[in-house]
C-alpha cells in the first residue's frame, strides 16, 4: 500500500508521535499518554491534524440543488456557515461514504469525505454534475486540515479569528475555521481550518509546536466516554 504523509508529518515526528496507517496515510496515533490526550479533548480542547481527509469544493449557481441531488439530505436547507453530516450513495442505495458538507456561501460548499474514499467521492460528484451549472474541484492534495476538538474549541478559535470574517475563495489562506458537531458518538464538537499545504508547512514551524493546545492523536478521539 502506498504511504501518504501530511504536510505536518515531520512536526509530528519531532513531538514524538507514534504513527498508524489510516486510509493509506501515516497518521499520529498518540504523542505520549493516550489518557492525558483523551482528557484534554473531553475537558478543554486538543489539536489534530486531519489532512488525510478529502476536500472537494462545489461552487456555482446550482450548487445547492446539485448537492440535494448528489447527496442524502436537504443540503440546500443549510444556512451559510452551517454544516451537515450526510451520505453519498450508489444508485442502488449502497453507501459510498459518509461525509460532512459545509456551506461557505450561497453558491459555495465544501464536501469533506473520508481519507480512503476521497478520490471516489470526488469522481462520483463530478459524474453527477453533468446536468448542473456547477464546478466540482478536488482540492484534497493541495489542502491541509487542522482541527481543534473539544468543548472549548469554539471559544479558543474565536480568539484567533475575527468573528465577522468573510468566507474566502476555495483554498484561500484566509479561509475562516469551520464549526460542526462531531459524527463520532459521544465526542465534543470540532472546529476545523482548511489551508493550502504550503501554508500549513510554514505554520507548523510556529503555531503547531508553540500553541497551548496539546497535540493529540487518533486514539484520543475514539477512546470510550467512560475512560478515566
Amino acid at each position: 500500500m502506498t504511504e501518504n504523509y501530511t504536510a505536518l508529518y515531520e512536526e509530528h515526528k519531532k513531538l514524538g508521535a507514534s504513527f498508524t496507517d489510516f486510509g493509506g496515510w501515516q497518521m499520529p496515533l498518540k504523542y505520549s499518554s493516550e489518557l492525558a490526550e483523551h482528557h484534554a479533548v473531553r475537558n478543554a480542547a486538543g489539536l489534530f491534524d486531519l489532512s488525510h481527509m478529502g476536500e472537494v469544493w462545489v461552487t456555482g449557481p446550482e450548487a445547492a440543488a446539485f448537492l440535494d441531488y448528489a447527496l442524502v439530505g436537504k443540503i440546500s436547507a443549510m444556512s451559510v456557515g452551517k454544516a451537515k453530516y450526510s451520505l453519498i450513495c450508489q444508485e442502488d442505495g449502497g453507501i459510498i461514504d459518509d461525509l460532512i458538507t459545509y456551506r461557505r456561501g450561497d453558491a459555495k460548499f465544501l464536501v469533506v469525505p473520508n481519507a480512503g474514499n476521497a478520490k471516489v467521492v470526488a469522481e462520483a460528484l463530478a459524474q453527477r454534475a453533468a446536468n448542473f451549472d456547477v464546478v466540482v474541484e478536488d482540492a484534497s492534495a493541495a489542502t491541509s486540515l487542522i482541527a481543534v476538538q473539544g468543548p472549548k474549541a469554539e471559544a479558543i478559535l474565536l480568539r484567533l479569528v475575527r468573528p465577522n470574517s468573510t468566507p474566502s475563495s476555495p483554498g484561500s489562506s484566509t479561509t475562516p475555521p469551520l464549526r460542526c458537531p462531531s459524527p463520532l458518538p459521544g465526542t465534543p464538537r470540532i472546529c476545523c481550518s482548511p489551508a493550502p499545504v504550503t501554508r500549513a508547512r510554514t505554520a507548523s514551524k510556529s503555531s503547531w509546536t508553540t500553541t497551548p493546545l496539546p497535540p493529540c492523536g487518533k486514539q484520543s478521539r475514539t477512546l470510550p466516554r467512560t475512560a478515566s
